[in-house]
């Protein structure tokens, strides 16, 4: 991840474009340490979070889907690091805007949800495909009733179908719609709107802004992380998903009910 500060704005860059900004390991840790280290800069007032024109961030990276072999795998990868990400952006005493452009996949979509504001190219899309590979967007599901009414919130994660922007808009899941060529300038313009307020008032705000997201969602995240390393991974389903998508086939989860 790259950080860079100028001034009371932060931005930290997803820095896997052949990837699409899709995470591994060592990227859900670096996430981790760049938000705390910037929202640490008592300088900082505001942090963006930015992928590239091709895309946001396409989430998990699947080759660490491939990886996991037993539960205590799975546990360290998703509560050890995907977890602390993503409480690192909800915990974080200065509001973190998204600028998002291109597609928002899986993990890539449930950090939009999990930030404070979110501004989103007129051609981003969005999709949470993990019912497809047999698992679930577990972050997405136990956080989004903190954050969206839950009929949009489920109709994204229920569906794995694409939403677009104005949708998503209309959803919550974002706060304005603007042409993709000046999404990274808007965001930079909230966040030195922001920078101009007092810097006691901004953190109060958000730290009540995000209280039951902080407290109640996080719990709740948790424990959806842990079903899914307990109950979901390894299961005929997910093995199943996880084969076909590494195949390039339709999976056929019935054979599996």
């Amino acid at each position: 991840m790259d950080l860079h500060i100028d001034g009371p704005v932060a931005s930290i860059g997803f820095d896997r474009p052949e990837k699409l900004h899709a995470i591994d390991a060592a990227g859900w840790g670096g996430l981790t340490r760049r938000v705390q280290e910037a929202g640490a800069d008592t300088q900082v007032r505001a942090i963006i979070l930015e992928g590239s024109e091709r895309a946001f961030c396409a989430g998990n990276d699947i080759g660490e889907f491939l990886r996991l072999a037993t539960q205590a795998q799975a546990r360290d990868y998703f509560l050890g690091l995907v977890l602390p990400a993503m409480e690192a952006i909800v915990n974080c005493p200065v509001p973190i805007i998204s600028a998002v452009r291109g597609p928002a996949l899986g993990g890539g979509c449930e950090i939009v949800l999990v930030s404070d504001l979110a501004v989103a190219g007129d051609r981003t899309t969005f999709r949470l495909p993990e019912a497809r590979i047999g698992v679930w967007p577990t972050v997405f599901a136990a956080a989004a009733p903190y954050t969206l009414s839950h009929k949009p919130a489920g109709h994204l994660a229920l569906t794995s179908r694409e939403m677009d922007a104005a949708t998503a808009l209309r959803s919550g899941l974002i706060h304005e719609v603007i042409g993709d060529d000046r999404v990274e300038a808007k965001a930079y313009e909230l966040a030195t709107t922001i920078a101009e307020g007092s810097r006691d008032a901004v953190r109060r705000t958000k730290r009540f802004t995000t209280a039951r997201l902080r407290t109640d969602g996080m719990v709740a995240v948790r424990h959806a992380l842990e079903e899914l390393c307990d109950e979901t991974l390894f299961k005929d389903d997910a093995i199943e998903g996880i084969d076909a998508f590494r195949n390039k086939r339709t999976p056929s989860f019935a054979a599996h009910a």
